[in-house]
């Protein structure tokens, strides 16, 4: 009898370590991010996961006639996988904007909540794009001198295509409101892998709001991927034309739980 238990013991172990084995061998997702860049992926986050997407960005533009220089540190990016499909966002960040020669007009505090959901529409295939559909808001929740009188939405689609094992095309369209105004906007990226863990991309991005001059930007970066789970990036940009930001550098890191 006790050697029937032990045999019944052993093979028990040994289908709960298989399982394990088999469970630890699958490949991780992979890791996709929505910084540094401007163009929002069209992947959600696996059900299941927390991924956080943090980093410091420095911006310096002119503002009513004046230089204004501007730190986030950190912009904060929270990404729940809530379904297959589903992914909740919540985004925040700590910033102060700074006059340039005259240190007493400064802002600091917190900028507005921004909180939304993304929908993965389809997959990609060939040369039809895979594509996901982004809602937020920013809220009137936050320090007063960044935060909008009432929720500010926007909408955004995100789409990409694979033009090959190592190359990428990401593109977005949005639509959204500020102080009421209507404003749209469009992003650009090229992404290619150059070695097993480095990516390099170039952007272009720009946006119009009703009663302003359209502001174009574009940036080059560079992402790293240390961990299957963990990714460093950094990226510089640069306005344009007149009525965009003069620069602005951005770095940070982007952590996914679990693997």
């Amino acid at each position: 009898m006790r050697l029937k238990l032990l045999l019944k013991f052993i093979l028990v172990l040994l289908l709960i370590v298989y399982a394990a084995n088999a469970a630890f061998a699958q490949e991780p997702a992979e890791l996709v991010t929505d910084r540094p860049d401007q163009t929002e992926s069209s992947a959600v986050v696996p059900k299941g996961s927390l991924q956080v997407e943090a980093g410091y960005f420095l911006q310096r533009a002119k503002e009513e006639g004046v230089r204004v220089t501007t730190h986030a540190y950190p912009t904060a990016l929270l990404r729940v996988g809530l379904l297959d499909w589903l992914e909740l966002r919540v985004l925040g960040a700590l910033r102060d904007s700074v006059v340039e020669n005259d240190p007493r007009h400064t802002s600091r505090g917190f900028s507005p909540l921004n909180v939304g959901l993304k929908f993965k529409l389809w997959e990609g295939q060939g040369w039809w794009p895979e594509a996901a559909i982004i809602g937020r808001a920013a809220l009137p929740v936050g320090s007063r001198a960044y935060r909008p009188d009432n929720p500010e939405p926007e909408i955004r689609l995100a789409l990409s295509n694979e033009l090959s094992d190592k190359v990428e095309l990401a593109y977005n369209l949005t639509h959204s409101w500020v102080e009421g105004d209507p404003r749209k906007g469009y992003t650009l990226a090229l992404s290619g892998d150059v070695a097993e863990k480095l990516t390099f991309y170039g952007e272009v991005f720009g946006s119009k709001q009703k009663g302003e001059k359209a502001e174009h930007q574009a940036d080059i970066g560079i992402l790293y991927l240390l961990l299957s789970n963990l990714q460093l990036d950094f990226s510089a940009g640069m306005g344009l034309n007149k009525a965009a930001p003069d620069f602005f550098l951005t770095s940070g890191v982007s952590l996914r739980l679990p693997r």
